[in-house]
């Protein structure tokens, strides 16, 4: 379960009636100091269902929200401890509600559910919730909480603990990349101004670090926290390939901003932008899913995923080029159709197409099935 937050930016002559979602800094004054403005717009805050694979299953939760005025808020952080701020009164509450509303949507066995979230989810309220529903997390860490016997830190005890393990991997640029892991179950304290309201936690911490970086680029180093146990090398590695699997819902986002264009949006109130947003969600999701249905299941029955309108308007389309000609296509077959209806070249070495052509591919194909309706109705007149 994939939980993160992005951001609907809008330019509006009117932005009240839409909200803000930050400032940003715009430069320097004369006197040096920064310029700020407010970002018009909408917040989205996803959970995202995904497999072991990577195929999004559902988008299970998402909440909607834009800021008021930002005046003083800087100020207020400088003189309240935010380690005394009760969760419910915070915007942080969203990825506990999340949790809770996508672990109840499931159903079932909570302990199936893996809630993953970065650092922003680094909340330790976050954690005493996944345990009271018996569901459980793999978030990565940025504070370094008190540990065992309160007079020492967590980051600590894990200075301590001796390399278990390496794990390589090649990255986008090609390279090969080399980790050195270490990981530990380490009791964590709550924060001292929440002392009396939530538990100690026993958690397992997962250090993973690059070993000789290239000059020029930072090195990569996880620190992941999670309720279950690691034992091995092998079930670190596994917690942080679940970490990767984050990237997913980026992607998700990808395609509502860069497919649907969502952020090109020009009603004026904030909430006609999310009701027309959450369809963009639903589609969106379909786009993402027949993408990594090509990827995780290729022969898979086309009805899976295809109506049957679909499937024979694309049988048309490959029969007239001279392609589909198996007995019983699986639907990879149908998908690369859809995909070369926007683009995609379908060479022997291509890798599978990605959003941006399936969505290309898929709007263009839901054009051809609207002009064969169109044209299977009597005209007005004939």
């Amino acid at each position: 379960m994939l939980q993160d937050t992005t951001e609907f930016v809008y330019q509006r002559s009117a932005p009240d009636s839409i909200g803000y979602t930050k400032n940003v800094n715009s430069g320097r004054d004369k006197e040096g100091r920064w310029r700020q403005h407010k970002l018009c717009g909408v917040m989205m805050h996803a959970s995202l269902a995904v497999t072991l694979e990577g195929l999004p299953l559902d988008l299970t939760a998402a909440r909607f929200w834009s800021r008021a005025q930002f005046k003083g808020l800087l100020a207020l952080k400088r003189k309240v401890n935010q380690t005394r701020v009760p969760i419910e009164t915070k915007e942080s509450i969203r990825w506990l509600e999340n949790m809770r509303g996508s672990t109840a949507l499931l159903g079932g066995d909570p302990a199936r559910i893996v809630h993953v979230g970065d650092r922003e989810n680094d909340i330790y309220e976050f954690y005493c919730a996944t345990q009271e529903l018996g569901t459980h997390f793999v978030v990565r860490t940025c504070v370094d909480r008190l540990a065992g016997d309160g007079k020492h830190t967590v980051s600590a005890e894990m200075a301590e603990v001796t390399v278990e393990g390496q794990h390589q991997f090649e990255i986008a640029d090609g390279s090969r990349v080399k980790l050195a892991l270490k990981y530990k179950r380490i009791g964590v304290l709550p924060p001292i101004g929440k002392a009396r309201r939530y538990p100690p936690l026993s958690l397992t911490l997962i250090h993973a670090i690059e070993i000789d970086p290239p000059e020029g680029r930072k090195p990569i180093d996880w620190k992941l926290l999670t309720d279950l146990p690691v034992g091995t090398a092998a079930e670190a590695i596994e917690k942080m390939a679940w970490y990767a699997m984050r990237w997913k819902i980026e992607l998700f986002f990808k395609i509502l901003k860069s497919g649907f264009n969502a952020e090109k949006l020009k009603l004026r109130a904030a909430e006609r932008l999310v009701n027309l947003i959450a369809i963009f969600c639903i589609l969106g999701w379909r786009i993402f899913w027949l993408t990594m249905l090509n990827r995780t299941r290729p022969n898979d029955d086309p009805g899976s995923a295809l109506t049957a309108t679909e499937i024979v308007i694309i049988d048309r389309i490959a029969a007239r080029a001279g392609r589909m000609t198996t007995a019983a296509p699986s639907i990879s077959s149908y998908l690369t159709e859809i995909a070369r209806l926007g683009g995609y070249l379908g060479r022997r070495h291509d890798p599978p197409p990605g959003n941006m052509i399936m969505w290309r591919g898929w709007s263009r194909l839901m054009d051809i099935q609207l002009g064969v309706e169109l044209a299977a109705e009597p005209l007005v007149g004939n």
